[in-house]
């Protein structure tokens, strides 16, 4: 995935809505006889092919539609079977068989092969789709890299043969086999990401770069198919009479595209809307409404924001100092003054919900006491430093998140931070050169919610290092456990990572944004998670309409 993108402008949570029981089995009164639910999304997508999809309003849509190899568990616990029934994995980790399921059919009747997963994999690899996951896809399977690298013009007459050549096959219909590059933990998180889903060649082949763009050619095997799109205002699923899983409770899900956040709420007053995001300039009206307050479900996301600072240039090449402004900041304060409450505050890199949080690492916590002990034992004070903290001055967010931090440091540690706003380029091109000493927020977003999609940001050799952090220690400990096996093991070695990072501070980690959503009452049967896109994403089966 393009880094830049990711780097973004709870707990182990299922929340369960009061009326189904922890299995999310409906309970309650009987079904409405309008099984029709309808879901906010806030932007055009502009693809719904899995191998181009990259923002929340288009994986919104493709998650109900389409169907991988395997589906997050909401907790985030693991993976469970969905196209595919079972697998194997040798005892390198190294090879994994996936046997799919018998009666899995695409929505025109069509049964799924294991061929449809070699293509829309050989896709995502394919440096001529230039798909949005493709380094994920690339650096795990055999040749991946490889052929990733090769240029689209200049390697033309080889990219086909090259492709052919991936750890990529399909042993027979229903069984697809992916060998790896090299052993790797995550990679079931891979096969049960969206963007995995198989893709029939035929179809794309008679169509075309547009095959997901109509209803009629976007062939799909989830439990809904697309049956209506239209530009700007809604895209329509129903269910896939061939979904291998039954029939879902739902008869249709629709997507109306509201972009405007006031347009949204009073939509939903009216029952326009049974699903809708919460802006964080609602946040306060909303949460105190009376009526609106009790049907807030608020979910975590797998997001952290954080501050940089430039480690390799003195006064912040001194760990102490770093520390001191770590501790000076009040998460809290920020996340109500910041997110207007939509957060929660992050004093460690890996975010609540996802495996390898790590809350017993304190050292960023905010204490002014600590801080300025942390900073009498730099040898420097308040008076004597000079710090600029950079900014786009484009943005609210971080215009915001500026001021914030320079009223926090010059309260609790009485440093003057000299505000510089810049341009976006301008900022870009002197965050690249090293030509700042703090600048935020900068952040990040899993991909898939294991370690190993966090981790590499800190390693010497990334281009993600913007504090120009470099720790060998680090180093080896990331990439020992990018390898490693053993779970107990790689726990270890990834919290010893994470130690060092919170501890020697190269960046000031800030907040965890909490998607905040309105569910209206009459919706059941709802499991969230912090994979969703909007709540039940991850299980849309498992939804069912009350009458009201």
């Amino acid at each position: 995935m393009n880094p830049s993108r990711r780097l973004v402008c709870a707990l182990a949570v299922v929340m369960v809505a009061s009326s189904a029981c922890d299995s999310g089995v409906t309970v309650g009164p009987k079904l409405a006889k309008d099984q029709v639910l309808r879901v906010m999304l806030e932007d055009q997508p502009a693809s719904l092919d899995p191998g181009q999809t990259q923002y929340t309003y288009e994986t919104a849509v493709l998650r109900v539609v389409s169907e991988p190899l395997m589906r997050p568990s909401p907790d985030l616990s693991g993976v469970v079977p969905a196209a595919a029934q079972s697998y194997e994995v040798n005892s390198a980790g190294t090879a994994y068989v996936f046997h799919l399921r018998p009666t899995a059919k695409y929505w025109d009747g069509t049964p799924v092969k294991a061929q449809d997963f070699v293509y829309a994999w050989q896709r995502l690899i394919d440096p001529r789709l230039a798909a949005p996951n493709e380094t994920l896809f690339a650096d795990a399977v055999v040749n991946g890299e490889r052929v990733s690298l090769m240029d689209p013009q200049r390697d033309k007459a080889t990219i086909d043969a090259a492709l052919a050549m991936l750890g990529l096959k399909a042993i027979d219909d229903l069984t697809f086999r992916v060998q790896l590059a090299r052993p790797d933990p995550a990679f079931l998180w891979l096969a049960a990401m969206p963007a995995a889903a198989p893709i029939r060649e035929d179809v794309v082949t008679q169509n075309g770069d547009r095959w997901a763009s109509s209803p009629t050619t976007f062939l799909t095997n989830g439990p809904f198919k697309v049956t209506e799109m239209t530009k700007n205002d809604h895209i329509r699923v129903e269910r896939n009479p061939f979904y291998w899983g039954g029939k879902a409770s739902l008869a249709r899900i629709d997507f109306p595209i509201v972009n405007d956040g006031a347009a949204a709420l009073d939509k939903y007053r009216h029952g326009d809307l049974d699903v809708m995001t919460v802006q964080p300039a609602q946040a306060a009206s909303v949460a105190a409404d009376k009526t609106l307050g009790h049907q807030l479900v608020k979910t975590p996301n797998l997001t952290v924001f954080w501050i940089v600072f430039r480690v390799n240039s003195p006064p912040l090449d001194n760990v102490r100092l770093r520390q001191a402004l770590t501790q000076a900041i009040d998460r809290n304060a920020f996340v109500q003054q910041v997110f207007q409450g939509e957060g929660t505050p992050a004093t460690t890199f890996i975010p609540k919900g996802m495996h390898g949080h790590s809350p017993n690492l304190t050292t960023q916590k905010f204490d002014v006491a600590q801080a300025r002990a942390s900073l009498a034992v730099s040898g420097l004070s308040g008076k004597q430093l000079s710090l600029t903290y950079s900014y786009d001055q484009t943005s609210d967010f971080a215009k915001a998140t500026a001021k914030f931090v320079h009223d926090q440091l010059k309260t609790n540690l009485g440093l003057e931070l000299n505000l510089q706003a810049l341009d976006a380029n301008t900022l870009a091109s002197r965050i690249d050169s090293g030509q700042f000493q703090i600048t935020g927020p900068r952040g990040w977003t899993a991909d898939y919610p294991d370690p190993a999609d966090w981790y590499d940001i800190f390693l010497t050799t990334s281009s993600n290092d913007i504090p120009f952090w470099q720790s060998q220690q680090y180093d080896n400990f990331v990439r020992v456990a990018r390898t490693d096996v053993q779970p107990a093991r790689r726990d270890q070695e990834y919290l010893q990572a994470q130690s060092m990072l919170v501890s020697e501070a190269p960046v000031a980690f800030l907040a965890q944004t909490v998607s905040w959503y309105l569910v209206q009452p009459y919706v059941r049967g709802l499991v969230t998670s912090p994979l969703d896109e909007w709540p039940g994403a991850i299980e849309p089966s498992r939804l069912s309409i009350a009458p009201h």
